[in-house]
């Protein structure tokens, strides 16, 4: 059995696992795509209107961000719909799309310029912590401690925004947006948009495509292009500016003081 064709296999069976733990995948009228940029940079929210079985346009939505309403738009022959937005402060926002025949939500990830991310990418990441709860543990516990000192992105190439996201809720990783695949050009239209990528972690096509401009390329495939890890407690210490042990210590210490205020 030749690489690319054991890929698919496992790339069949990774999803088929992941849409077993959803209940209740459907397809909506709208469909929101999850977005990143950084402060006073200009994105477009992007949003599809479908029928039962494709897209269908010629149909209105309202746009909402945080609840706030931005703008009724109307989406094209091709089902889509644009809307060009430009964030004033960081943070995770939530889009809201609505129109007659149902409602739908994404995320938008706002970063400051001085901010770095970490794209994940889901289905090579998380592949064995599907199957192992030792091995799921400790990679939720890893990614929880990377979010405090970078922003997460998620990349999916399979497994779709709605799977991927209430997977990675149900088993407590770090809420963030989830991008699909596109090739290389998903790391130079970020950078574009002034993202600066501290690492990518994923498939050997993956961190290939991010080429050189990001230093830190990890896989738990082999790989001439990145660095192969074992674990996820290696990526945890190659990135993570605080000692596990001194984070720790620090989280503890915050609590104490957040009790103390709340006295």
């Amino acid at each position: 059995m030749n690489l690319s064709f054991r890929k698919f296999v496992w790339a069949i069976c990774f999803s088929g696992t992941l849409m077993l733990t959803w209940p209740g995948v459907s397809r909506g009228e709208v469909v929101v795509f999850d977005r990143v940029t950084t402060v006073q940079t200009d994105i477009r929210l992007i949003v599809m209107t479908k029928g039962l079985l494709f897209a269908e346009g010629g149909q209105l939505v309202d746009i909402f961000l945080d609840d706030q309403h931005l703008k009724k738009i109307l989406t094209g022959g091709d089902g889509y719909g644009y809307l060009k937005y430009t964030p004033q402060d960081p943070g995770l926002k939530e889009i809201r799309a609505r129109s007659d025949a149902g409602s739908a939500t994404g995320l938008l990830l706002v970063m400051s310029k001085n901010e770095q991310a970490i794209i994940i990418d889901i289905e090579s990441a998380f592949k064995d912590a599907v199957f192992s709860e030792e091995i799921r543990e400790n990679s939720q516990r890893a990614v929880n401690a990377l979010s405090k000192n970078y922003k997460i992105i998620y990349l999916s190439r399979y497994v779709g925004k709605g799977v991927g996201r209430s997977w990675l809720k149900k088993e407590n990783f770090p809420e963030s947006v989830i991008i699909r695949w596109q090739g290389p050009e998903i790391f130079s239209a970020l950078e574009e948009r002034g993202v600066q990528l501290k690492a990518v972690i994923g498939s050997q096509d993956v961190i290939s495509a991010a080429g050189q401009q990001i230093k830190n390329r990890y896989t738990f495939e082999k790989s001439k292009e990145g660095q192969t890890v074992k674990d996820w407690d290696e990526i945890l210490k190659l990135l993570q500016t605080t000692p596990p042990a001194e984070q720790e210590e620090k989280d503890g210490k915050q609590k104490i003081e957040g009790w103390r205020v709340r006295r």
